[in-house]
C-alpha cells in the first residue's frame, strides 16, 4: 500500500475518532493517555490537558485491583476485544455509566463508550415505580378480601333475624291471628321477608363465588355439560317443548373449572327456557368454534328479548332484572360475567325485543 493511500487511511480513521458522539480515549500499552476525542470532553466535562500523559490510575485511582483494570490490561496483551456492561466512571461532582468496548490500538488500548446514564436512570425509576404499583395493588388485594369477608359476615349474620322474622310470620298465620283486614298487609311481609332472604342468600354465593375463581381447571366436555343441563330441567323442556340444538364439532372440550362451567351453562340455558316467548316453542343453539385460534362458547335463543339501548353492561349488573314477570333475583347474569372475566375471558350479548337474544363467550 502506498504511503498516500496509507495517510487517506489515516486520515479517514482519525476523522471518526475526533467526530464520533460516544466518548473515546486512547491509551498506550502502558495505560498512559495519549488522546481522547471531543465527546469524551464534553460528556465528562473535563480538560484534556488534565489526563494526557497522566496514568488511567492517576485519573481514576478506585480501579486500583479491580477485575476491569486486569480485564484491559489483558487486551493489550493477547489483542482480545472485550465489552463490558455498566461500567461507572466518577468525576467531582456526577457519576456516568456506560457500556464499554475496549481493544488493542498499535501497543496500547483503544476504549470507546455509550453513555447510557440516563436510561439507567428511567430504568431505575421504573422499577421504582413498578414496586409501588406492587405494593399498592397488594394492599388493594388485602383491602378487596377485607371487604369480601365483611360483605359474606354480614350478609350471614342478618339472615338470622331474617329467618326468625319468617318463623315468627308462620306462627302468627297457623295461630290464625291474621285477621281479614290486615291480612293483605301480613301477606306483602311475608313477601319482603322472603325476598330479603333469597337476596342475602344469592349475596353470599356470589361472594363465595368470587372468592374460589382461581380454582383447579381441568378437561371440560361441552356434550356432557348439556345433557345433564337437559336431565335437570327435563320437566320444563318438556313442558314448554323446548328444542335444544348443538354443535361443538369445532370444539368439543375446554380446559375449566367444572363447578363454574356447569354454572356458566346452565344458567343461560336454564334462562332461555325460563324468558320463552309465549306464541313460539323456544329454540336454543349451543355451539362452539374458534376465533383467532380462541375458543368461543354461543348460546343463542328466540325468546323475549330485551331492550339494550340503555347500555349492555347493565345486563350483568347485580340483581338487576330484564323482565319481572317470572320469578327470579337478577344474579345469574351477574355470576356468569364475574366467572368468565375473573378468567381472563369476555361475554358479549346482543338482543332484540320479542325476537332472541345471543350471549357470546371468549375463554
Amino acid at each position: 500500500m502506498s504511503a498516500k493511500i496509507m495517510n487517506v487511511d489515516n486520515e479517514i480513521k482519525g476523522a471518526f475518532f475526533v467526530m464520533a458522539h460516544t466518548p473515546s480515549v486512547v491509551f498506550d500499552k502502558n495505560m498512559v493517555f495519549l488522546d481522547m476525542n471531543e465527546a469524551a470532553i464534553s460528556t465528562l466535562n473535563i480538560k484534556k490537558s488534565d489526563f494526557i500523559g497522566k496514568s488511567i490510575l492517576e485519573a481514576f485511582p478506585y480501579l486500583e485491583g479491580t477485575e476491569r483494570l486486569e480485564a484491559y490490561k489483558n487486551v493489550i496483551k493477547t489483542g482480545k476485544p472485550i465489552s463490558l456492561d455498566e461500567i461507572s466512571f466518577y468525576t467531582d461532582d456526577k457519576t456516568f455509566v456506560f457500556i464499554v468496548r475496549a481493544f488493542k490500538v498499535g501497543e496500547g488500548l483503544g476504549v470507546t463508550t455509550l453513555d447510557i446514564t440516563n436510561l439507567i436512570t428511567t430504568i431505575d425509576k421504573l422499577k421504582a415505580t413498578q414496586n409501588n404499583l406492587q405494593i399498592v395493588n397488594k394492599n388493594l388485594k388485602l383491602k378487596n378480601k377485607e371487604l369480601e369477608e365483611f360483605s359474606y359476615v354480614a350478609a350471614h349474620d342478618l339472615r338470622a333475624p331474617l329467618t326468625n322474622m319468617q318463623s315468627l310470620f308462620g306462627m302468627l298465620e297457623s295461630s290464625n291471628a291474621i285477621t281479614d283486614e290486615v291480612k293483605p298487609i301480613f301477606d306483602k311481609l311475608k313477601y319482603v321477608g322472603k325476598l330479603m332472604c333469597d337476596k342475602l342468600k344469592a349475596l353470599n354465593n356470589v361472594i363465595a363465588l368470587k372468592s374460589n375463581l382461581e380454582d383447579k381447571k381441568e378437561k371440560v366436555i361441552f356434550k356432557e355439560v348439556v345433557a345433564k343441563i337437559k336431565a335437570i330441567h327435563s320437566e320444563k323442556i318438556v313442558t314448554s317443548r323446548a328444542i335444544i340444538k348443538e354443535d361443538f364439532t369445532a370444539l368439543p372440550t375446554i380446559n375449566y373449572n367444572p363447578v363454574q362451567f356447569d354454572s356458566i351453562l346452565h344458567n343461560l340455558i336454564s334462562n332461555a327456557i325460563k324468558y320463552k316467548h309465549p306464541r313460539r316453542k323456544p329454540i336454543i343453539h349451543v355451539s362452539t368454534h374458534l376465533e383467532n385460534n380462541k375458543p368461543v362458547l354461543i348460546i343463542k335463543d328466540n325468546g323475549l328479548g330485551f331492550d339494550t339501548s340503555n347500555g349492555k353492561s347493565k345486563v350483568f349488573g347485580l340483581f338487576k332484572r330484564m323482565h319481572t314477570h317470572v320469578e327470579g333475583l337478577g344474579v345469574g347474569l351477574y355470576i356468569i360475567h364475574s366467572i368468565i372475566v375473573g378468567n381472563g375471558g369476555q361475554i358479549e350479548v346482543v338482543s332484540e325485543e320479542n325476537k332472541g337474544t345471543q350471549f357470546k363467550i371468549y375463554f
